[in-house]
């Protein structure tokens, strides 16, 4: 139930480029989100992550994993949504709890759409 399974990723090009077409976005000091509703009943995420947040890939790495985990966690609430989360700076263990609340705030004002 709470697992991420490569079934749960936005993968291909055509795959992003859906979500983006629709211009539906949130915006926020951390992070955007890009959605879109999808046919399925489970929702699918994608990350970009840029060398321009931070040129250490092991800083890159770690914000990929608490994304992934922040959507994993989550993802039974939801029901069918492309998801694309676009990084705007770097963030940190420190900075933990204020991305998990910018994280659940923008994902209930898209589920409330």
């Amino acid at each position: 139930m709470y697992s991420f399974s490569k079934q749960l990723r936005l993968k291909s090009a055509e795959d992003f480029a859906s979500v983006f077409i629709l211009k539906k976005r949130i915006n926020g000091n951390w992070f955007n989100i890009y959605y879109k509703k999808n046919n399925s009943n489970k929702s699918r995420l994608g990350l970009i992550i840029s060398k321009k947040n931070h040129k250490r890939s092991n800083k890159r790495n770690y914000m990929k994993r608490i994304m992934r985990e922040l959507f994993r966690l989550n993802q039974p609430h939801w029901s069918g949504y492309d998801i694309i989360i676009k990084t705007n700076k770097c963030f940190i263990k420190d900075n933990y709890l204020e991305i998990k609340h910018e994280f659940m705030l923008h994902t209930q004002r898209f589920l409330v759409k």
